[in-house]
C-alpha cells in the first residue's frame, strides 16, 4: 500500500504546478479549470483524483468576484 493519495501516485505532474500557485488568488482558478473540461472530449480523472482535486479546492481561498449574493449566503452559513 502506498502512502501516496491518488493525485500524487497518478497525476505527479500536477503537483508542481499546484504548489507554485499555492497560497495566490490563481490557485482556485488552477485546479477549478483542472476539474472542468472547457476543451471539450475530455476522458476526466478517475474518481479518487477527482476527489482529492475537489477537497483541494475546498482549501484554497475562492477569489471575490462580482457581489453574488447566493456566495454571501454560503459564507454566512459556513460561520453560523
Amino acid at each position: 500500500m502506498s502512502d501516496l493519495s491518488p493525485l500524487e501516485e497518478h497525476f505527479s505532474r500536477l503537483l508542481p504546478e499546484i504548489l507554485a500557485l499555492w497560497g495566490s488568488p490563481a490557485c482556485y482558478g488552477h485546479i477549478e479549470a483542472l476539474l472542468i473540461d472547457s476543451r471539450g472530449g475530455r476522458q476526466g480523472f478517475p474518481a479518487d483524483v477527482y476527489s482529492d482535486l475537489s477537497l483541494l479546492l475546498t482549501m484554497v481561498q475562492r477569489p471575490k468576484g462580482p457581489y453574488d449574493i447566493w456566495s454571501d449566503a454560503a459564507d454566512a452559513d459556513k460561520s453560523a
